[in-house]
């Protein structure tokens, strides 16, 4: 009978965390626990000890590199083993012909039920239930717990890994901002989008939803302030102009034509950045 630990829950969500029986798990050595994210990215696709040492030694790997990562594939095993059981048979780190495999059911990976959740919460986006697609998006969203895999930035790989998890997280919450845009509060929300446009000055979507959220306050000004801010930005560090998603925006407000339904559905039917 195969023990417990293959029911770990593995989190990537913020730092590294493999947690079972309510125990941590996390190896401790640092390329154990990269080696140990290379695998759970890749979660039950095989991966070969070719491409576990250019992930992490890229193009100069030391001579002793596949037998170093044989001893780290040991320490992960000792790790989720902790101490009842033979680390060799009772894990679900898997030996393959030419690499290495983490076996994992889609509960026990935060990114699998991540991604999940966002899926669910636009479908139902999509059939007309706001109410239970901000719920979806509100659990997908809480399930990170700070940066991606904060505790392994100095990686080499980290950026490429990071990066495109950190972009599904805006997607996720530029999805659960258009539903309070429509049906949630406002103060709470303006406060929320002007500390994500500080964070990310580039990131146009914000800076449409941080107007449309003005409007529906009836602050117009300080909408229009919004783009003025927005433009300069992009021209003096970018050198580009706003896009025409947010140019469309600023001309709703300036013909002053209903300007907080339009730019509710300009911003919920836009979904780029």
């Amino acid at each position: 009978m195969e023990h417990s630990v293959d029911r770990a829950r593995f989190r990537l969500l913020g730092p590294l965390e493999i947690i079972r029986d309510g125990h941590d798990r996390t190896p401790g050595p640092f390329r154990q626990r990269v080696l140990l994210a290379i695998l759970l990215l890749n979660a039950n696709k095989l991966v070969t000890t070719d491409a576990i040492i250019d992930q992490m030694w890229g193009a100069r790997p030391p001579r002793s590199a596949q037998a170093a990562v044989q001893m780290y594939v040991c320490g992960i095993r000792r790790s989720l083993a902790g101490d009842r059981g033979d680390p060799r048979t009772h894990s679900v780190l898997k030996t393959g012909s030419a690499g290495y495999l983490v076996a994992a059911e889609p509960d026990q990976l935060d990114v699998v039920r991540f991604r999940a959740h966002l899926a669910r919460g636009r479908e139902l986006l999509g059939a007309g239930g706001c109410e239970r697609a901000a719920a979806e998006f509100r659990m997908a969203l809480s399930l990170w717990r700070g940066r991606v895999l904060a505790d392994l930035a100095r990686w080499p790989e980290y950026d490429r890994y990071a990066r495109y998890l950190e972009e599904e997280r805006l997607s996720a919450l530029e999805s659960r901002i258009d539903v309070d845009l429509v049906h949630g509060s406002g103060a709470g929300l303006i406060a929320e989008l002007e500390q994500l446009c500080a964070s990310h000055p580039y990131c146009e979507g914000f800076h449409r939803r941080l107007m449309a959220a003005y409007c529906r306050s009836g602050r117009r000004a300080e909408a229009l302030a919004v783009f003025s801010r927005a433009q300069r930005v992009l021209r003096d560090e970018v050198g580009i102009e706003p896009g025409p998603a947010l140019r469309a925006a600023q001309r709703t407000i300036l013909r002053g034509h209903d300007e907080n339904a339009a730019l509710c559905r300009h911003v919920t039917a836009t979904r780029d950045r």
